[in-house]
């Protein structure tokens, strides 16, 4: 895994790395409560849990709501705290938290937006097997080379539909509405690389292909790529080649998935 970020204000605060990161935000009620700090910046035990209650999938009684209060109090904040996110006072039952900004900050909305499923309906399913269209979804945060790599596809390549992304947010966006056949990504953009990025849609989609598409060429890039679960690796090159080379791989990629 790729990336640290420093959780807290404070200098002594280790930076966070991607795999903290992950392991915070599996939670459910961690992303909550989160999610809820980030947009207040403080709030009483009692509230985090009738957000809990609101918003999670639950349907709390009152011996409930003691049960997530212990749980919060005892396991959930303990947890944040520990990684500088948020503080917990337990004289007054106040949690505050600063750091949710930035990177961060974006963190937690992928991490929510990892809730949404990322599985095509049946009928989009079959609306791509009767128009025999491969929709790929292309992400990368260099300025007018998604347009431009898209362009030259969709012209060369009648059957092939290319949507951008300039980030991996924008592309776990696209994603919640629209169904694809194949994700291709950068491997290194900001906040969050191509490689944290597939982590995400694997939590939700085992199968769907996903090719690294970087100039990144080393053998330590190729490694964890194919670590991490890529369906294939390709190189940027210099010229329109490299397009041909990117479209045969999703290719062979899209129908090795179809045939499973």
């Amino acid at each position: 895994m790729t990336g640290s970020f420093n959780g807290g204000e404070t200098q002594d605060t280790a930076p966070l790395t991607t795999d903290v990161l992950f392991d915070v935000f599996s939670d459910v009620t961690r992303r909550i409560v989160l999610f809820h700090l980030r947009q207040q910046r403080a709030a009483t035990t009692d509230e985090l849990v009738d957000v809990i209650a609101e918003v999670g999938e639950y349907n709390f009684c009152e011996v409930d709501h003691d049960r997530i209060l212990s749980l919060l109090v005892h396991t959930h904040l303990p947890k944040l705290e520990a990684e500088g996110l948020v503080t917990y006072d337990p004289s007054d039952g106040v949690v505050t938290s600063s750091a949710l900004h930035q990177e961060i900050g974006e963190w937690l909305d992928l991490a929510v937006r990892r809730d949404l499923q990322l599985e095509p309906t049946a009928d989009d399913e079959d609306q791509t097997d009767e128009q025999g269209t491969i929709r790929v979804l292309l992400a990368d945060d260099e300025p007018g080379l998604p347009e431009t790599i898209a362009g030259y596809i969709e012209r060369e390549n009648p059957d092939v539909s290319v949507t951008t992304a300039t980030s991996a947010l924008e592309a776990v966006t696209t994603l919640e509405s629209e169904p694809f056949d194949c994700i291709v990504s950068d491997y290194q953009m900001p906040a969050i690389s191509g490689l944290d990025f597939l982590n995400a849609v694997r939590d939700k989609d085992s199968a769907i292909p996903f090719i690294v598409f970087t100039a990144k060429g080393s053998e330590e890039v190729a490694s964890k790529a194919i670590a991490t679960g890529v369906t294939d690796y390709v190189q940027k090159g210099p010229d329109t080649d490299q397009y041909d080379k990117l479209v045969e791989r999703v290719r062979n990629a899209v129908e090795r998935a179809q045939s499973r």
